[in-house]
């Protein structure tokens, strides 16, 4: 009997729906697993990145920013510092427009992938270095370095050349330093953050005056000049200029596009030269004034016999660029009229124009005073002023030293009486105001007191300090005014002999704004006594005048300040 072999039973249908229900399962569980991988991946920085040697790995991009933020704030905020040849000058990054970036830094580093190579990657791989971001306002950089020129630059330095003791000296130019700001610009962006020292780039603007041009005129010209002495011969008569002398006579001239040339006084050649010469010139003396027995007289003229200048300076000016015996002016000389001559004099119509006296304090307490009235008044007598000319009284004083035969007297200052060189000055110039004045001259400067002197005509006196104020008068007359002045008792005697043009009035208004001086009382040593004087205002009228009516009328307005009554408390003042 055969036996029918058994088959497997076919799974029944809930069976099946069972396997796939369960394998559905499975895969949405692993579907949903690989997703939020992919997500929770996608939304952290790959592990291993690092920003400048920070590991930011692993954190998402929101902790990374401000892990950085704070890991890179003392490089973001770092000065940065500008190095100039050995000088250190700083800007501050923010002001200079310089910022980091984490933004930029960051952007794209995550985002979900459902690639497995990618998502592995992410897991597994070292990562990788980010180049750290910055934002540069390049404008906001370029006005931080800019504030920093001033403080670097420094000017070019002309060069100079001059002579001394026969010889010719000079210092050289030098270029200036100044900071080029578009490229020292573009230094500091390219190295910051990660470098905060910059050298600086400069530019070297050159001097106007080159070194060059010294080195030519110094070699070419200046020290030629000064080689040697120059011989002149005028008509036979033998003289010569030293090394000494030329250079003292040769100054260097800068033109405007600053090229060097020498320029000769010919003033001072003619003079060396003619002053050597015993017999080829003789100077021309014009018709002139002299005092003799008490009086003016008049002095004749005298023809000269002068160098030619011209040939003279044009010889010296060849001479100066040669060498040895080339170094030799042959010259001749020519005749030269006196500029007021006899004929001029005979027409000249001489007497005493106008005599003025100043009584002044004397005896043993004032005789320091007294000296200097007297050593002015030598300097002034005998002085004769041309038609046209200016007299200055602080040229014909000064010097005021005591090489020129002052002392120390009392001047006034600030309203007090001090010690100072040359006291009782103003007594000689007010002498010389007043002559002039009377003597109907042209008034050009004078200076009242600013406090008033009753021995002087209120109005009508004048101060003097050599180099500040001065008393000025012109010889507005077609003769020559002679001044003689000397003391007589206690009084200074001035007269102006000449040809006078105008017959004088002086209107002296009243006082008026007086003001009440003060009393001090003074326990110093320098102590000097004083009177007290009112302080006003006063105004003086001169009227000139001739035998058809008046010719000018001027008025001068003075303000005094009271000057206050001093009183010496010390025994051994004064």
């Amino acid at each position: 009997m055969t036996e029918r072999q058994s088959l497997p039973e076919e799974p029944q249908r809930n069976e099946w729906i069972g396997i796939l229900v369960r394998t559905l399962v499975a895969v949405l569980v692993l579907g949903g697993g690989y997703y939020a991988a992919a997500q929770y991946l996608g939304g952290r920085i790959p592990n291993g990145t690092q920003v400048e040697g920070i590991d930011i790995g692993g954190l998402s991009p929101e902790a990374a920013r401000d892990n950085l933020q704070e890991r890179l704030e003392e490089m973001a905020t770092d000065e940065v510092v500008i190095e100039v040849e050995g000088d250190s000058f700083t800007i501050d990054p923010a002001e200079a427009g310089l910022t980091l970036d984490l933004d930029g830094t960051l952007e794209g580093i995550t985002g979900v992938s459902y690639d497995p190579s990618v998502m592995w990657g992410r897991i597994t791989d070292d990562g990788n270095d980010l180049p750290l971001l910055v934002t540069v306002d390049r404008a906001a950089l370029e006005r931080a370095v800019d504030e920093l020129s001033e403080d670097v630059s420094i000017e070019p330095v002309n060069g100079s050349v001059w002579f001394s003791l026969g010889e010719v000296r000079s210092t050289e130019s030098e270029p200036g330093r100044e900071l080029d700001v578009q490229a020292t610009s573009d230094a500091v962006e390219a190295v910051w953050p990660q470098t905060t020292t910059v050298t600086g780039v400069l530019t070297r603007p050159g001097p106007d005056l080159t070194q060059a041009e010294i080195d030519r005129f110094v070699e070419q010209v200046a020290a030629p000049a000064v080689a040697g002495p120059i011989a002149v011969d005028v008509d036979g008569d033998e003289s010569s200029i030293s090394p000494n002398q030329l250079a003292r006579l040769l100054t260097v001239v800068e033109s405007e596009d600053h090229v060097l040339s020498l320029e000769l006084d010919t003033d001072g050649i003619r003079e060396i030269v003619s002053g050597q010469l015993d017999e080829a010139t003789v100077s021309p003396r014009d018709a002139s004034l002299v005092l003799d027995d008490g009086r003016a007289v008049i002095t004749k003229a005298r023809a000269g016999q002068v160098v030619d200048e011209d040939e003279l300076i044009a010889g010296v000016e060849a001479a100066l660029s040669k060498k040895g015996d080339e170094r030799r002016v042959e010259a001749s000389t020519i005749d030269v009229e006196p500029t007021i001559t006899d004929a001029h004099a005979a027409d000249w119509d001489i007497s005493r124009m106008a005599t003025f006296r100043s009584a002044f304090p004397g005896g043993a307490a004032n005789a320091a005073r007294t000296e200097n009235i007297r050593v002015g008044l030598r300097h002034v007598n005998g002085t004769v002023v041309a038609p046209g000319e200016t007299f200055s009284l602080a040229d014909t004083l000064s010097p005021i030293s005591p090489e020129r035969g002052y002392v120390e007297a009392g001047v006034i200052n600030n309203g007090r009486l001090v010690q100072g060189i040359g006291g009782g000055l103003s007594q000689v110039s007010t002498t010389v105001l007043n002559t002039a004045w009377d003597a109907g001259l042209q008034l050009d400067e004078f200076h009242p007191h600013s406090y008033y002197i009753s021995r002087y005509p209120a109005g009508k006196e004048a101060t003097i300090a050599v180099g500040l104020l001065d008393n000025r008068w012109t010889n507005d007359t077609n003769t020559p005014v002679l001044i003689q002045t000397y003391i007589e008792g206690s009084e200074i005697v001035m007269t102006f002999w000449g040809d006078r043009k105008y017959q004088v009035e002086t209107i002296s208004g009243p006082r008026v704004d007086v003001v009440t001086p003060e009393r001090q009382t003074d326990d110093s040593l320098e102590c000097l006594p004083q009177s007290p004087q009112e302080g006003f205002r006063i105004t003086v009228t001169r009227v000139l005048s001739w035998s058809t009516g008046e010719v000018s009328r001027n008025s001068w307005t003075t303000t005094y300040a009271p000057s206050p009554e001093v009183v010496c408390t010390n025994p051994n003042a004064g």
